[in-house]
Formats: C-alpha cells, structure tokens, sequence
C-alpha cells in the first residue's frame, strides 16, 4: 500500500474530497458585513480543522515529502507581503490578500504531506473526474441553451452566441483551469486506461474539454493549450507514443480535430490571436508608430475581406486596451520599485494612477491588471516578484528531479503536471489566475495531491533519490 493502514476514519480524507467535487461547481459570492463568503471560504477552513483533529487523534501519518523548500519560499513571500503593508492605503484590502494566500499555503502542505492509501488516491481521482465532467457538461449546455453567457469581448466574434465560462463566472478563468487539467486528463487516458470502452469514454471528455476551451474564445488559453501540447509531445516518452498510435485513439483524435475545426469563429479567432501575439511582441521590441503602421498597410491585401479587415481592427483595440493595463501597472513599479504599493492595493490605487497619468484612462473606475506578474511588481516590488517566483522555482525543481529519478511507469504523471502548470503560470501573463480563489484553489490541490503521489509511487517502487 502507498499510505499506512489504519483503523481509524481520516477526516482530512473526506475533506480533501469536499475540496475536489465542490470548489469546482459551485461558485457563489456574498457578504458578511465586510467579509467576503465564497465555496473555498467554506471547505479549506472544514479541511484545516479536519488535518488538526486527525493529528491529535493520531489518524494520519506523514508521506515521504520534504516540503522545507517550499516553506521557505511561501514563508519568503508572506514576509515580503506584510511589510509591504507598511506602504498600502488600505491595510483591509491587503490583509484580505494575504490570508487569501496563507489559505492556498496550508491546502497545498496539508495535501502534499499526509499519507494516504491506493484506495484513497483512486477515490480522489474519481471525485475529481466526476467534479470535471458536470463542469463541462454544464459548459455544452450553457451555450447550446444560451443561458449566462459572457458578452465581453464578442466584438471580435461575428458567428459565437458567447463566452463560456460553465462554473468559473469569467471565460478567461475557464479557459485556466481546463488547460490546467486536461494535460493530466488525456495522459492519463492514453498511457494508464487499458480498457477500450473507457479509453473512448475518456477521450470523449477530451473532446468535451476542448470544446468548452473553444467555447471560451480566450485567444491566450487556445495558445497556452497548444504550447502544452507541444510539451506533452516533447518529454512524455514511449509510454505516451505507444499508447497514443492505437486505432480507438487516432479515430477519436481525427474526430475531434474535425469538430473543433468547424466550430463557430475557430478560424477567425485564431487568425486574431496569432495577429495579438504578433502586435504584443512589436509592443515589447518598442516598433515605431510609423513602421507599425507601414506594416499593417502591406498586410491588407486588395482582396482582403471586410470582416477580416474589422477583425484586425477589433485585434487591435484589445491589444492597446490590454497593453494600456500593464503600463498602469508597470508605472505603480516604477514609482514603488522595492516594496509596491501594497499587498492587494493595486485596484485600491488605479484611480490614483489613470488621474495622474491620463493617458492609461480606459474609462472605468477600477480595472485588473491582467497580468499576475506584474500586478505583484506593483503592489510588493520586486521584492515580492523575486520571492513569489522562488516558490515557482521550487515547484519545477521538484518536477525535474522527479522526472529523472523516475520509471517510465510514473513519468506521464510528471509530464501531465508539468505541461499543466506551465500553460497556466503562462496564461497569468495575461490574466490574474493567481488571485482568482477558485482556479488557484484547484491549482494547488491537484498540485499537492500528484506530488505525494509521485513521491508516494517512487518509494513503493523502491527508486531511490
């Protein structure tokens, strides 16, 4: 057995459970006077006191995981984060911030250090499973039936009803998480799944997925997916080839492709995005107007069809707009290099910043940085950058070691939760996943889960570090 036997019922077993099904279906957001009350505010609380209860009674042992590197990183950030408090305007915004962030802390080590059996990582896996599969199903049917659908950004879509988001309220979240996920899915069904009838069955929830990540329109997911494809590609190995060239896959495969083709906006859409992608990097290499616009002249040609011509446009407009954010942010670092302007304050401050510097009004009140990154430059320094990205430096190092150290039988399970978190720490450049509870929640906890199982699967198969 992976875990150690015991008589007695493991709380932190039933709550990590509640986690898994839960938080991914069930979004709601209110109020107790001033304290916001969401699903993760409910169950990661259930799940603490369930790990203390179990430690006192002597319910739970410790897996084989040496979390002091992580430890130090989360503990290096936290510290940065207090102190750039003493420059925040609103020490209540900051602190919510904070207590935010110590809650995906406590997930993520409770998870990735208790001991658990075969039994229980297969009922993780089926609890999640089914968690995903009514998200996407609810996906399918909210745009079939056309119910709470998200209209930001159809300017750019002549054919979609709308946006996507399933459970996830915002299709830029959606997008998150699935890309998140479905590495782990499809790895799992090709190198794992022996049995024809489920390998079909789970490459039939691929296709589900892909399709809720098309219904999205998040041009920045469809790129991030398919940058993770390409990482599944490069380092998954024999396992994955062999399982991937058998006839019910490939058939399954062709199938997809055929049906994502053909969806409503997939060509446009696409085109926009390699066109946004192109237009963000001449922002980055600093093109002057004049040959920016010599460019795109000799781009249009003469039969250049109006819809393609107002897609450009529409590309445009989105690309400033979000160009316009990240200066916003970018000037907040400037002017508070070491420490920001104050854990969670940079929303706190934006009307400060479009005042003073005209030029960044889009014309809201508040609006989010869309970039995770650099809404850590501005309100913790680069301080807070430095120390937020040691604990993603921990985080590979931990994949890369274990990919080494590994058996062919183990490694697709690395390469799912690597090609995973990487589309998502990519597609934080242009939203701020990090800070979003529900995604960031279900990041650390799948996180948490395959780490001890990896660890967990090495010693029981006697490969030694």
């Amino acid at each position: 057995m992976v875990g150690q036997n015991t008589s007695k019922i493991v709380l932190t077993y039933y709550a990590i459970l509640l986690n898994l099904f839960f938080v991914p279906i069930v979004f709601f957001k209110a109020y107790l006077g001033p304290l916001p009350l969401s699903i993760e505010i409910i169950t990661i609380p259930i799940l603490a006191i369930c790990f203390f209860i179990d430690y006192i009674r002597g319910a739970i042992s410790f897996a084989a995981f040496r979390i002091s590197p992580f430890v130090i990183a989360f503990a290096a950030y936290f510290i940065v984060s207090v102190i750039s408090l003493f420059k925040a305007y609103s020490i209540a915004a900051g602190a919510m911030e904070i207590m935010r962030y110590l809650s995906y802390v406590f997930l993520f080590l409770i998870v990735v250090k208790v001991k658990f059996t075969d039994v229980h990582f297969r009922m993780f896996l089926y609890t999640f499973s089914a968690s995903l599969i009514l998200v996407a199903l609810y996906g399918l049917a909210q745009y079939m039936f056309g119910f709470s659908l998200n209209q930001s950004g159809m300017y750019a879509l002549n054919e979609a009803k709308g946006r996507v988001a399933s459970t996830f309220v915002n299709p830029n979240y959606y997008a998150g998480f699935i890309n998140f996920v479905l590495p782990c899915v499809l790895l799992f069904v090709v190198c794992y799944v022996k049995s024809k009838f489920l390998q079909i069955f789970g490459m039939a929830v691929c296709g589900i997925l892909l399709i809720n990540l098309i219904l999205t329109y998040t041009r920045a997911g469809w790129v991030t997916f398919i940058g993770g494809l390409f990482l599944i590609f490069v380092f998954s190995g024999k396992a994955f080839y062999k399982g991937l060239f058998k006839w019910r896959i490939i058939i399954s495969a062709v199938v997809i492709i055929a049906v994502l083709f053909n969806m409503p906006d997939v060509q446009l859409r696409t085109k926009s995005a390699l066109h946004a992608m192109s237009n963000v990097i001449q922002t980055y290499i600093g093109d002057d107007q004049e040959k920016k616009a010599a460019d795109e002249n000799n781009n249009i040609e003469e039969n250049q069809s109006i819809e393609s011509i107002r897609e450009d446009h529409n590309t445009e407009v989105a690309v400033v707009s979000r160009t316009i954010l990240w200066k916003t942010g970018w000037m907040m670092f400037k002017e508070n290099p070491m420490l920001g302007v104050g854990e969670g304050n940079y929303l706190v401050r934006y009307p400060d910043y479009v005042k003073k510097y005209p030029n960044l009004n889009l014309g809201y009140r508040a609006y989010s940085v869309h970039n995770s990154y650099l809404k850590i430059l501005a309100e913790t320094g680069i301080l807070g950058l430095i120390t937020f990205l040691s604990i993603f430096a921990v985080y590979y190092y931990f994949i890369a070691r274990q990919y080494f150290l590994s058996n062919h039988r183990i490694r697709p399970i690395i390469v799912a939760i690597f090609a995973g978190s990487a589309t998502y720490f990519m597609q934080n450049l242009t939203n701020n996943l990090y800070f979003i509870p529900q995604v960031n929640v279900i990041f650390w906890i799948v996180s948490g889960l395959l780490f001890n199982y990896i660890v967990s699967m090495r010693k029981e198969n006697h490969i030694h570090s």
